[in-house]
Formats: structure tokens, C-alpha cells, sequence
């Protein structure tokens, strides 16, 4: 199986935390791993290596030179996130298909099935992203796409080379395209055009079972929310930590980032991530606790009724006694 990810240095951790899952569910499969980066040392991959360990999987670093994509590099997003854009630049006629995947999944069940899919003529196999009808609808007629055209999460993505390569399209054409058109909406640098070029050529698996990201099920399809190891593992093969609550970044316990989080357990990066994610969220709670005081003092001036009192006393004994236990724990540990 040929797996295409790409990093720097500041996703290296999340790599290997995504790297180690995909091993754990693929233990009699041969796994080559193409690294795309632009700056990783040898000493970066001997680290990774040791962390994942060689057996079955290979790594295969692929160095890009700075400025390669530059025509994709849009606002605070990473040079990175367009390398896929040189799917077709890259790899000779011996890789007829390749699948490239963020570094923010987590795999959770065996996706052989997912990577040997027929692509019936297709460019690309993608899943449908979790845009709202109203986004796709604005998206597509900024660029000038039929409005009810689907627009597919490019986070995992299988490429038909062999397609790509017969047809020509290559990175310079994705930069024909953005020259041409000078118009374009370019928002998200790989993923918007590869919906421009591919979006009526492209074939659609199921996402819940291949590109489920969690916190959008929380809050928008309960009904397919699975908020425990053995549901994500039954349904799920692949999870995609995006849409705001990365479990490195995120306030909202859940049983994905619970998953996310044992693998990181297993690499040299995770105190780090922890301490990072500790001091993020201690931020947060301290901005929150501003702005509720702020508003809590202006709500009980104005408000006279007896049940909200009661219901704010509550939350705050609820909250002093979290905040006593903690300095019980800290004077301990001092």
C-alpha cells in the first residue's frame, strides 16, 4: 500500500501518532510511506523510524524545495498542505495509485477495501466534506461551478496516477488553472483547487466510514455521534481530527481524542503535546472566566428571579470545589 503524507517539523509528532495507528491496523500488509517535507533532517527520520519501527512499514522521505508550491501559498496556511498538488510530479509509472492522508487522522480499522476501490474512470476517490449546503452553495458560485456541485474534503484522498499521468495534470496545470482564472476563490490552497479541477470526476466513499470527523457529528448529526472506543472502531476506519477540535487543541472530552491520545502516549512527543494542550486550554478558561464575570455581574443586577440565583450558586460551588481539589493536588505535589 502507497501512502503519500506531508509535514515539517511541527507536524512531526502528529505524523507519528497517525503513522503508529495505521501500522496497528495493518500488521500483515506492506506499507510504503512516501514523506513529502521540505526540511526535515536524516536525524528527523532516524527519530521517526525508531519510533514506528521498520518492520512492515518503510519510509521514504521525498524532499521538496522551499517555494515548489508558491502559487498555493495562501494567509498562515503551511507551505505543506499543497504538496499534494505534486502527486502526478512525483512518482513514476511503477505507483499507479497512491493515498494521501492528512496528518491530523487517525486510523482505526483496516482500509485495504478503501485503497483498492475501482476508480471507474475517476481522477480522485474522496469523501464529501462537512461544509453546510449554504458554504458549498457560495463556494461554487464564486468559482463559477454548478450550485448544487458536492465539494470533497481533500484530507483523505486517493489518486488514480495512472489518469493523472495520461491526462497531463500535473502541478503546472493546477497553475494554468489559478492564472487563467484570475478570479478564483482560493480559501483552503489544495483543496479548493483540486475541487475545481476534479469536481465532476471524482468518486465518492462513504465518510462516515473513511473520513469521520467527530466534533462535526457532536454538533450537527448526533444520530452518527459514537463517543466510545468500540463504536469509532466499528464504524469507523478512519477518523480526521479536524473542524476546530483537534485533540491537541480542543475543550470537548471525547472518546476520538481519548484514541488519539493513547497513541500519542506511545511517542517521545506526548508529554509535550500534553503540557501544550494543558497551558492552551488554561488560556481559554481564564479568557471565558473574564468574559462570564463580566457578563454574570450584569445578568444578577438586572435579573430578580429566585431560580437563576440558585442555578448560578450551584455552578459555582461545583466550580470552587474543582478549583479546591486542584490546589490540594498542587500543594501536594510542591
Amino acid at each position: 500500500m502507497n501512502i503519500m503524507i506531508s509535514i515539517n517539523r511541527a507536524y512531526m509528532g502528529y505524523a507519528c501518532v497517525m503513522l503508529l495507528s495505521l501500522k496497528e491496523h495493518h500488521k500483515d500488509i506492506p506499507l510504503n510511506i512516501y514523506i513529502l517535507h521540505n526540511e526535515l533532517s536524516d536525524s528527523d527520520f532516524l527519530e521517526m523510524d525508531e519510533i514506528i519501527g521498520s518492520e512492515g512499514i518503510s519510509l521514504i522521505p521525498v524532499f521538496i524545495p522551499p517555494g515548489t508550491v508558491h502559487d498555493f501559498q495562501i494567509g498562515n496556511w503551511p507551505e505543506v498542505a499543497a504538496f499534494r498538488l505534486l502527486a502526478a510530479d512525483l512518482f513514476d509509472d511503477s505507483i499507479e495509485r497512491i493515498l494521501h492522508l492528512d496528518v491530523d487522522t487517525l486510523i482505526t480499522g483496516n482500509i485495504t477495501k478503501f485503497y483498492n476501490m475501482s476508480f471507474e474512470d475517476n481522477y480522485l476517490i474522496a469523501c464529501k466534506d462537512f461544509l453546510t449546503d449554504t458554504v458549498i452553495r457560495r463556494k461554487n458560485q464564486e468559482n463559477c461551478r454548478p450550485e448544487d456541485m458536492p465539494f470533497f474534503n481533500s484530507g483523505v484522498l486517493l489518486f488514480n496516477l495512472n489518469k493523472l499521468r495520461q491526462d497531463g495534470i500535473y502541478y503546472s496545470f493546477y497553475q494554468e488553472v489559478l492564472h487563467k482564472y484570475t478570479n478564483l476563490k482560493i480559501e483552503y490552497p489544495d483543496q479548493d483547487i483540486l475541487n475545481l479541477v476534479f469536481g465532476n470526476k471524482v468518486k465518492y466513499a462513504d465518510r462516515i466510514k473513511y473520513n469521520y470527523m467527530p466534533f462535526f457529528f457532536k454538533n450537527h448529526d448526533t444520530e452518527h455521534f459514537y463517543d466510545t472506543k468500540e463504536e469509532l472502531e466499528h464504524n469507523c476506519c478512519i477518523l480526521h481530527m479536524a473542524t476546530g477540535n483537534t485533540p491537541w487543541k480542543g475543550i470537548y472530552k471525547m472518546a476520538a481524542n481519548e484514541l488519539w491520545w493513547e497513541y500519542a502516549s506511545k511517542t517521545p512527543f506526548y508529554q509535550k503535546m500534553k503540557l501544550t494542550h494543558i497551558s492552551n486550554m488554561m488560556f481559554m478558561m481564564r479568557e471565558i472566566e473574564k468574559l462570564n464575570n463580566a457578563n454574570l455581574n450584569k445578568a444578577l443586577n438586572k435579573s430578580n428571579i429566585p431560580e437563576f440565583y440558585e442555578y448560578v450558586e450551584e455552578l459555582l460551588y461545583t466550580q470552587i470545589q474543582h478549583d479546591l481539589s486542584l490546589s490540594n493536588i498542587l500543594d501536594n505535589l510542591s
